[in-house]
């Protein structure tokens, strides 16, 4: 559906004009989601998959720098955040495809100043979100 925004009135001969545009469309959020099925484990094995605790753009800083803010009683606002842009999901299999530890994520972040890709244990970062408890 088109909605006409009003541009602006003008006059013609003492009457007033009206003109109007078509009001561009607002794009809708595109949600991707991308999934993978792991290999089923025995029920007897110890290890198992998780989900992530972060996902792909969320905003995130890391821990090292949270507890350097809260040391320093410093701001929020001076925490670097990095938007996350690669996950990858680490895991060691035998030959015969059984988990021999624990698979953990990893996250990778780029830096506005570098542009470099670096990767971060799940473990070592918090979602930089006012809203999050652990934040300060």
């Amino acid at each position: 559906m088109t909605y006409l925004q009003e541009i602006q009135t003008i006059q013609a001969a003492g009457i007033p004009y009206v003109e109007y545009r078509p009001q561009p469309e607002v794009a809708e959020d595109i949600i991707i989601t991308i999934e993978f099925t792991p290999e089923p484990q025995s029920p007897d094995s110890e290890y198992h998959y998780s989900q992530p605790e972060f996902r792909f753009g969320d905003l995130v800083a890391t821990r090292q720098q949270q507890e350097h803010c809260y040391k320093h009683r410093l701001p929020e606002t001076e925490l670097e955040t990095f938007r996350i842009c690669a996950i990858e999901m680490v895991d060691c299999l035998t030959p015969s495809g059984e988990l021999l530890s624990q698979p953990r994520w990893k996250y990778g972040l780029r830096s506005d100043k570098t542009k470099d890709l670096v990767w971060y244990e799940e473990e070592a970062l918090v979602l930089a979100t006012k809203s999050n408890p652990d934040w300060f």
